[in-house]
């Protein structure tokens, strides 16, 4: 029986070795990235924003680039030399990779447009084709914003939330909004990034009314938070405005998850692949969408409770 276990012991203790010099074995491991793709963003709107996305995607125009490596740089190649038509307008190339228009743009609600790109992305000598569709949604008029206040006995000074009133189409459609405040240069671009753009979806279908009262998700109070870093504060008297856009439904997907993907503060459209969806054909990503807009104000009465008077 003795022999039987030293047996066993023996046998245990080289198999033991075999697999710690298996598992020492030298592996070759590439950290360079995926082979790059090609980015293709466009949004078309219907008028010319006040409040700019900050280089997130460009408003009637195509930007075209490449996409960076994971454990590479923050910053993605811009490609020059592609060929870019929307409908039958052909677009120039202003600056790197972006294509404008020859003369003002601005689209048409209820008009579908086509996206097509011409380019060698594989430098074999042939172009490659990458195609789009986006339609433009009908514009739904912001009618007034308001801001129903919490009880001043929370004692945190002046606290609320916004609501958008406007009316709109039954059916299901897809929304975005941008709030800011006139009166400050810094905070008056409050929500023009993407982190603090607020993407919502309504279906009239299930809800059977006609005129809207929409809670926007912003938490309005005397001193608002930024980016997690900066704290802008709001006065009496003080104008707010809010955009209110109607997305398409490609458009409102893509805001969706791209808020998500850039929360995790890593570039976009790095590898590996992200989740941001696309409905770029031919092999690329990115995105060709489109939205209306509307605006309205309001004006923070000097008497607010819970609110200071504006240094001069």
């Amino acid at each position: 029986m003795n022999r039987f276990f030293l047996t066993i012991t023996i046998l245990l203790i080289v198999f033991t070795g075999k697999m710690i010099t298996a598992c020492t074995e030298p592996i070759d491991l590439r950290n360079d990235g995926m082979d790059p793709m090609l980015v293709i963003t466009c949004v078309l709107t219907d008028s010319i924003s006040a409040y700019p996305w900050n280089g997130f995607v460009s408003e009637n125009e195509v930007v075209i680039a490449k996409t960076t490596p994971f454990f590479g740089e923050m910053f993605r190649e811009m490609v020059s030399g592609a060929k870019v038509w929307i409908n039958s307008d052909t677009l120039t190339m202003t600056s790197p990779g972006v294509y404008s228009f020859k003369e003002n743009f601005l689209a048409i609600p209820g008009k579908t447009y086509t996206l097509e790109v011409h380019y060698d992305m594989n430098n074999d000598g042939v172009k490659e084709i990458y195609t789009a569709k986006t339609t433009m949604p009908q514009k739904h008029h912001l009618d007034s914003i308001s801001i129903v206040k919490y009880p001043i006995s929370l004692g945190r000074g002046f606290e609320g939330t916004m609501f958008l009133h406007f009316k709109s189409p039954y059916g299901k459609n897809w929304y975005g909004a941008k709030f800011n405040n006139e009166n400050d240069e810094f905070s008056r671009f409050y929500s023009s990034r993407i982190l603090r753009y607020c993407v919502f979806q309504y279906d009239l279908f299930a809800n059977d009314k006609e005129y809207q009262r929409l809670n926007a998700d912003w938490f309005i109070r005397h001193s608002m938070p930024y980016d997690n870093e900066n704290i802008y504060p709001l006065y009496a008297g003080d104008t707010l405005s809010v955009e209110l856009n109607v997305l398409s439904q490609e458009y409102h997907r893509y805001l969706e998850v791209a808020k998500i993907e850039l929360s995790q503060n890593n570039p976009m459209f790095s590898g590996p692949r992200s989740n941001v969806p696309t409905n770029i054909q031919g092999g690329a990503i990115g995105i060709f969408g489109a939205y209306t807009s509307s605006c309205a104000t309001m004006h923070l009465p000097l008497d607010t409770p819970g609110l200071p008077m504006r240094p001069r």
